[in-house]
């Protein structure tokens, strides 16, 4: 990814103290002892993978013969593709130097040059046979580039995928570190005192700069932040800039921050002045460094990392930032990164998008900060988690609202049958810190704290005014385009599981510092709430409806208008092509008038046929109304127990097992979870079937993966270790305690859709049958050549499969029918092997081959 606004502006504050000419190290001193502290809000910030969007930023680089071209940026700082102004995909040969024009390989993994030089020109390239515009590698590709020179940055531990935002208040004077660097072929040319305004003075403009970044935080938390940086250089690296760049992407700049740190501790700075986490890592520290990186996403190109190699004074470095320190110095780049840092706001643009699909553009300082001068202002979400903003609340407001612009006010409007998911009104117009948003008036925020916006169930969305999410210049609703927003507009006002809202907004006025529109009925009404709380009254009490059970759902029927009801029903009904496996004895349940602010409930007896499979999803329909008014919500069960890696389940032979993302989501990033699963009789065996299994891809599954141990611990013989669609299939435990132990890991990169498996159970006689079943024995063990494999009991339900120690599988034979199989060593290098024998979905045993 490229390099974040928070990264810039860290490393521009802090740039300014390093400078390692053995002349100036005696005034450096001098300076050390005055300069300001950064005061950096003390927030943890896990070097989290965030970055500033490049859609399209022309740049200027260096061709070999000193020539310059300019040339057209999408991405972020870990991954991005180069264009020309035309629009034809760009690399520089690693050879040649050259920056040439790109076609794609067969398999879209990788870019290769044409061999065809850039100059620069328009239309140069048009007529070359096999050359298209906007050419790019797959997105899955684009996410192992990402996950690779985040490792190389120190990111590999770290939480890099934030979301779910939390409240995270910050307030006060925060203090933080920033480092400047220059090279003997880099020499910097803007003085110390450039640095520390850009960083700390409130009346600072150089550059077209509006303020510092010091007064851009006081600005958007309505003076409730300080943030000031204590700024060091310059500091002289030892090696020159081009040698530097010459490592691999985020190594050089790893070094020279090692080697910056250690000199700013010998001139005496105590660390434990500066802002830390509560790990006693460093919050902020910001390198700036001069230097033109003539590959982008290479080498010494500017981006986020982790460094936690330099200790004193009782703290360490953690997160680092880098951003260039030559003019004109900008603001808005290192805002965003420190938005990141002092906010712990994720980005809210998508990482492997070019072309703009994350529904917000310049609305928010996280997704595009439009000037570079003069950044936009967070969305208002992000504010009112830092406890900037003031949020109105709505939900059951029946009037006239009126809406003053560009304040830290916002009106919130919850959903109340889960108040993670709300939405967010607020007036916007083209003036101050928010003179670069692409439109103005009404904005209308949809959020879901449960979202994340790399998906398309976002944590922060913008709804279009004109129902298009990439046309930013016509997403605020107001008088003469779009007045009015609800369940049956275009965009609609319905949660993301498509359950109505009831919100109204309509009447919408003109653009202006002060806006008005109706909100609620627009007259006195009731308003239902219908809310499902859960199951009760099912045979074995254990909260789940199951095979053949009957079971009672619980739900409450609220009246929050401003009218009591006429007589009101309320009913249960199944929606969907499973609805022949439920009974509801109960469909209607009369209510009679409901009284303002009165909660009634309402009990729906059902009774789940024998013969529904275990895993089936249930869509049950919750419907209230009087005639007049009515309101409903959907809530989808599935039947059987359901168990969550991670739990500790009670011992069971009839369930569904599950990753952490349960059967609505993906699995989380930077997780690990252990569960055992265990019979609940004597002499009986857990049997898992995987029907789904999808976990991110990679060779020896070195990213997530899920283990599966034959017995009750991780120290129990490993039966596999799976990933990507490498799927378990059915697994029988043959250990005596009759258990099974899984062990799931994901990192901070792509997450999958997990795994859904159902849990039986296989009595002593089936195993011991089973076990009786085939056998084998391979000669010679270990072999270097050709072996053979022994089989008895040999059948054409038999199978044999070879996989490597990962789980993986490299060789297999199918309906074995022959009591002998010669098996040459082609498809197996030097190393260990399990070979498996099945008779038909069971593992009958399992042989460690070695082949060298």
């Amino acid at each position: 990814m490229y390099l974040s606004p928070f990264t810039l502006l860290h490393c521009a504050i802090s740039i300014f103290l390093f400078s390692i000419f053995a002349s100036k190290i005696l005034i450096r001193e001098t300076m050390l002892k005055n300069r300001f502290l950064i005061i950096l809000f003390f927030v943890t910030i896990q070097a989290t993978l965030f970055a500033v969007p490049y859609h399209g930023k022309v740049m200027q680089f260096k061709q070999p013969d000193g020539s310059s071209v300019n040339v057209k940026l999408y991405g972020t700082e870990f991954y991005m593709r180069g264009e020309s102004l035309d629009g034809y995909t760009l690399i520089r040969e690693n050879t040649s130097k050259w920056i040439c024009y790109a076609t794609l390989s067969a398999d879209k993994s990788e870019l290769i040059s044409t061999g065809i030089r850039y100059t620069g020109n328009q239309n140069s390239i048009r007529n070359i046979n096999g050359i298209s515009q906007h050419l790019d590698i797959s997105s899955k590709n684009r996410e192992k580039v990402i996950l690779k020179n985040r490792r190389l940055a120190g990111l590999e531990n770290e939480n890099t995928s934030i979301s779910k935002t939390p409240p995270h208040p910050v307030n006060g004077y925060i203090k933080g570190l920033c480092i400047v660097v220059d090279f003997s072929d880099e020499p910097g040319t803007l003085p110390m005192s450039e640095f520390e305004n850009f960083c700390n003075n409130l009346s600072y403009s150089n550059f077209g700069n509006n303020g510092s970044l010091r007064k851009y935080y006081s600005d958007i938390s309505g003076g409730l932040v300080d943030y000031e940086n204590v700024v060091y250089g310059y500091f002289r690296a030892p090696s020159t800039f081009a040698e530097y760049d010459q490592m691999p992407m985020a190594q050089g700049a790893q070094q020279i921050l090692g080697l910056a740190l250690n000199w700013i501790a010998d001139l005496g700075f105590n660390f434990s002045t500066l802002t830390t986490n509560p790990d006693g890592s460093i919050t902020a520290i910001n390198l700036m460094y001069t230097g033109n990186p003539p590959t982008w996403s290479q080498g010494m190109w500017f981006h986020q990392g982790y460094y936690p190699n330099f200790t004193a004074n009782g703290v360490h470095s953690g997160a680092y930032n880098c951003s260039p320190a030559k003019e004109p110095l900008e603001i808005a780049v290192v805002a965003h990164e420190n938005g990141h840092m002092i906010g712990q706001w994720p980005d809210t643009y998508k990482y492997t998008s070019d072309n703009g699909t994350d529904g917000i553009g310049s609305f928010d300082l996280m997704c595009s900060y439009a000037s570079a001068t003069n950044p936009v202002p967070p969305n208002p979400h992000f504010i009112s988690n830092a406890g900037w903003g003031k949020l109105v609340d709505v939900t059951n407001f029946n009037g006239l609202n009126s809406d003053t612009a560009n304040t830290l006010t916002a009106y919130k409007y919850v959903n109340p049958n889960d108040t993670n998911e709300f939405f967010l009104l607020q007036n916007r117009t083209q003036v101050g810190r928010s003179a670069s948003i692409p439109d103005e008036g009404l904005t209308i925020w949809h959020i879901d704290r449960g979202g994340d916006n790399q998906t398309t169930h976002h944590e922060v969305y913008l709804e279009h005014a004109g129902n298009d999410m990439n046309d930013h210049a016509n997403a605020c609703f107001h008088l003469g385009f779009n007045t009015e927003f609800g369940n049956s507009t275009s965009p609609n006002s319905d949660y993301y599981n498509a359950n109505l809202s009831s919100l109204r907004v309509w009447q919408i006025g003109n653009t202006g510092p002060v806006m008005t529109y109706k909100l609620g009925f627009g007259q006195p009404a009731p308003s239902f709430l219908v809310h499902y709380t859960q199951i009760t009254n099912d045979n074995n009490s254990n909260g789940f409806i199951e095979q053949g059970e009957s079971a009672d759902l619980n739900v409450q029927i609220k009246n929050l208008g401003q009218l009591s009801s006429s007589s009101a029903t309320a009913t249960c009904s199944v929606i969907g092509t499973n609805a022949q496996y439920i009974t509801i004895s109960n469909p209607s349940i009369s209510l009679g008038v409901i009284a303002v602010n009165q909660m009634i409930p309402a009990v729906y007896h059902i009774l789940i046929a024998a013969n529904t499979p275990i895993g089936t999803v249930i869509d049950f329909k919750f419907l209230v109304s009087d005639g007049t008014f009515s309101n409903y919500i959907t809530k989808s069960i599935m039947v059987g127990q359901q168990i969550i890696i991670g739990e500790t389940p009670s011992a069971t032979c009839a369930a569904i097992f599950l990753d952490n993302g349960g059967n609505v989501a993906n699995y989380s990033n930077m997780t690990d979870y252990t569960t055992t699963l265990v019979a609940p009789t004597a002499n009986t065996f857990v049997k898992v079937n995987f029907a789904e299994f999808q976990v991110e891809d990679s060779q020896d599954c070195i990213y997530d993966y899920l283990k599966i141990y034959n017995g009750s611990t991780t120290s129990s013989p490993l039966i596999g270790m799976y990933c990507g669609t490498n799927n378990p299939g059915t697994i029988v435990s043959t250990d005596p305690s009759g258990a099974l132990t899984f062990q799931f890991h994901a990192d901070e990169g792509v997450t999958g859709t997990g795994w859904n498996a159902t849990v039986s159970c296989e009595s002593t006689i089936n195993i011991e049958k089973r076990n009786l079943k085939p056998t084998f024995s391979i000669s010679p063990n270990p072999f270097t050549e050709n072996a053979i494999i022994t089989v008895s009991n040999a059948s054409n339900q038999a199978s044999i499969s070879i996989v490597d120690i990962f789980g993986k599988e490299i060789v297999r034979f199918d309906h074995i029918n022959s009591n002998k199989i010669n098996i040459n060593r082609t498809a197996l290098s030097n190393g260990i092997y399990f070979m498996r024998l099945y008779s038909g979905d069971n593992l009958s045993d399992v042989k460690k081959i070695v082949v060298y």
